[in-house]
């Protein structure tokens, strides 16, 4: 198992930063004005080519599309709309208002009005018009209308009459209206026609001609109107003196039916119901006094007995029987109270008594028979009124209703006679021989023959294109970064290592090669982007590594090619320069390697087995002599012993791995360094691969310090432009001469 003795300190420090798991940094995408400028710089090339292809692009298709040229001609319309055709006079005479008008774009834009223009100018037989025939016209007939052949036509004929003329005329009033515009400007009373053609000429001959047309076949729509109106009125007028004549003729039939006159027969008639209607309520009257008697005498009769009658009606005789009655009574009691009952006087008085009140009951029959007589006389009498009132109500109801419909036959005669009136009228102002009927619109301007054509606009359709363009192509950059993995800005690594950025390094290159050796030069300037970027390294890993007290510091990669030798060579020259001892210990001898850029012999300074001791003396480079090289590929034993051995002798041991994607060995040998640093080349790197590197040195237990952003954007100074190679040369030149002094 691979272990190290390095000190309890290192583990603290571990502590102090602590590992976590990597995490994406596009969690949020939010593009500022910042982030929009390096994502265009980005793709500058891309955004290039689609700049240049549009107007390009958009320039080939206006030179290939077929010109189409458009010509106007003006309508102007009478501010007064003359009607007379119309009933109401108001109606006559209206001021066009904006709904007029609108109706009058409508109407020029309509298949009816289209179709007349069809017809008068012959479309039907033209194949701009009517596709049935420029579709049945196939390649050899052209050939042959164009070699002036007998048969050029034959196939064309042939299929254009297998459609109907209707459905012709139908095509051809369809690509009119395809073509053809009406506008006006606000509240305008103007119209402007505009048609669009391939030729021009045809183009100015069109808009005139449906101008003309529609002021034409507007004037006979309202001759049309008025004539028929005419006619309509000259058949109402004939209608209504046949009508007047039937209405005179009914009326006076209808009163000679009916007996209807204006003598005073009618006045007895009602004098004779009303003195009918008088005689009848007394009649009432009395039947009811009548039977009211009857009841009253009934009713006392058998309250107080037939004596009680008398109290009715006034009878001599009855009240005579009452008067006797009463003498007998008062005997009867006398005769009783003196002799008895048995005694023949007393009998005799019984008897009269008894014969007495026969007779007033047989007198108050005969008085009640009598009252109901005359009840029953009353009666009669009421319904015999009754009965001739009725009669004289139906006499009076029939004439009522016979004088009914003569009034209505007399009002059918008065609207009739009344709407005669008023048509003969309307005919004295309509005489179509006298009225002048007004156009509503004339022809203000005709059409010019148009000298270029409408579309394609060759400018607006490039500009056109070229917004387009761009548009299209920033759509697209936004969606390629939206699925593009790799890792551009700083606080992108950062969000992958959880680990801050140490520094970000420019980009040096010129194409895939190496444009200045940075080495030297950031020696010699120390202001260069570079040395700045180099110097921040230094001063980060100091800082960040201090706690520890570690000196072995380990540059991996997730990628081969993402600069990481020249990242470890930069800040062993930068930490040389400011009196650190340094050595670098190339793990990965390769042909473009740490060694191999210095001038390193391997057959020179290769250790296998045995390590460095104390005193000797460390391969330096032929090259840059300032700079200390091991190249070793140790076990596992012969790495613990020579890092032991380096950190007595040297202040920073700065570890070239080889990079992941190669091999793991920079996962084992984190494990005997005191810290590593992750170069990561900006653009190239992508996502996963860094997360994987950080995923597998956490499991090794390593103290990842961060993260070194390469290959980041353009040098302020110019650093990698072509206009610089002469000055980089001659201070390369100048940086070999004099070398800084350092302790072996």
């Amino acid at each position: 198992m691979l272990t190290t003795d390095r000190p309890s300190d290192l583990f603290v420090a571990r502590n102090t930063i602590a590992s976590g798991t990597p995490a994406s940094p596009r969690g949020a995408g939010a593009y500022g004005p910042q982030e929009t400028l390096e994502l265009l710089w980005r793709y500058r090339r891309f955004l290039a080519v689609v700049v240049l292809a549009g107007p390009l692009l958009s320039l080939a298709i206006g030179l290939l599309l077929t010109p189409i040229y458009t010509a106007s001609s003006a309508l102007v319309f009478d501010r007064n709309d003359n009607r007379p055709y119309e009933a109401s006079a108001d109606a006559r005479q209206l001021e066009r208002n904006k709904s007029a008008m609108e109706t009058e774009l409508d109407v020029i834009r309509s298949r009816v009005f289209l179709g007349t223009v069809v017809d008068s100018l012959e479309l039907v037989n033209d194949p701009f018009y009517n596709t049935y025939l420029s579709s049945a016209e196939s390649r050899f007939d052209g050939l042959f209308r164009t070699l002036g052949l007998k048969g050029k036509d034959s196939r064309a004929g042939q299929e254009a009459r297998n459609v109907s003329p209707q459905a012709q005329r139908d095509r051809a009033i369809s690509r009119l209206l395809e073509t053809f515009t009406v506008d006006r400007k606000g509240d305008s009373l103007a119209m402007t026609v505009h048609v669009k053609q391939t030729n021009p000429t045809r183009a100015a001959a069109l808009a005139d001609a449906i101008a003309e047309r529609y002021v034409s076949w507007t004037s006979k729509l309202k001759d049309s109107a008025t004539r028929q109106t005419v006619e309509f009125l000259d058949q109402q007028a004939s209608d209504l003196v046949r009508s007047i004549a039937e209405k005179e003729r009914e009326i006076a039939s209808f009163a000679s039916v009916s007996d209807l006159s204006f003598d005073p027969k009618d006045d007895l008639l009602r004098a004779r119901m009303e003195q009918l209607n008088e005689q009848y309520t007394l009649a009432r009257v009395d039947e009811a006094g009548a039977w009211a008697r009857v009841n009253e005498a009934k009713r006392r009769r058998s309250v107080s007995g037939d004596a009680g009658v008398g109290e009715v009606v006034t009878s001599d005789h009855l009240t005579g029987l009452r008067t006797e009655g009463a003498r007998l009574e008062r005997l009867l009691a006398q005769l009783s109270s003196k002799f008895g009952k048995s005694h023949p006087e007393v009998m005799d008085a019984q008897a009269e008594l008894t014969s007495n009140r026969a007779m007033a009951a047989d007198e108050a029959n005969r008085i009640i028979r009598g009252l109901e007589n005359e009840a029953e006389i009353a009666s009669l009498r009421v319904n015999k009124f009754a009965a001739e009132v009725g009669v004289l109500q139906e006499r009076i109801k029939s004439r009522n209703l016979s004088e009914i419909k003569r009034r209505e036959l007399e009002r059918d005669l008065t609207s009739e006679q009344k709407r005669y009136d008023a048509v003969v009228q309307r005919l004295g102002e309509l005489n179509p021989e006298v009225l002048e009927v007004k156009n509503s619109a004339v022809v203000a301007s005709y059409a010019e023959v148009p000298t270029e054509p409408s579309f394609p606009q060759l400018g607006f359709l490039i500009a056109g294109g070229t917004v387009g363009f761009i548009f299209l192509g920033v759509v697209a950059v936004i969606i390629a970064d939206l699925f593009d993995s790799r890792l551009y800005q700083p606080d992108m690594v950062e969000g992958v290592l959880r680990r801050p950025n140490l520094t970000t390094i420019p980009d040096y290159r010129i194409g895939a090669r190496m444009a200045i050796d940075p080495y030297s030069l950031m020696l010699k300037d120390p202001n260069t982007a570079i040395a700045r970027a180099t110097r921040s390294l230094c001063l980060a890993w100091r800082s960040l590594d201090r706690q520890s007290g570690g000196k072995i510091l380990m540059v991996a990669s997730a990628n081969s090619g993402d600069g990481k030798t020249t990242c470890a060579l930069a800040m062993a020259a930068m930490a040389t320069t400011t009196g650190v001892r340094t050595v670098i210990v190339d793990s990965d001898p390769r042909s473009n390697g740490a060694a191999a850029r210095l001038q390193v012999l391997s057959s020179d300074t290769e250790w296998r087995t045995t390590p460095p001791r104390t005193g000797d003396r460390v391969p330096v480079s032929p090259l840059y002599p300032y700079l200390n090289v091991i190249v070793s590929r140790p076990s596992a034993h012969d790495c613990e012993q020579l890092f032991a051995s380096l950190r007595d002798s040297f202040d920073l041991v700065i570890v070239d791995a080889p990079a992941l994607s190669e091999s793991q060995e920079a996962v084992w040998l984190s494990t005997y360094t005191d810290s590593v640093v992750v170069v990561v080349s900006s653009g190239v790197t992508r996502e996963r691969d860094l997360a994987y590197l950080a995923e597998r040195l956490n499991l090794s237990d390593a103290l990842l310090l961060g993260g070194i952003l390469n290959f980041h954007g353009r040098p302020r100074d110019g650093i990698g432009g072509a206009g610089w190679s002469a000055r980089l040369a001659g201070l390369i030149g100048r940086g070999r001469t004099r070398q800084p002094e350092f302790v072996h």
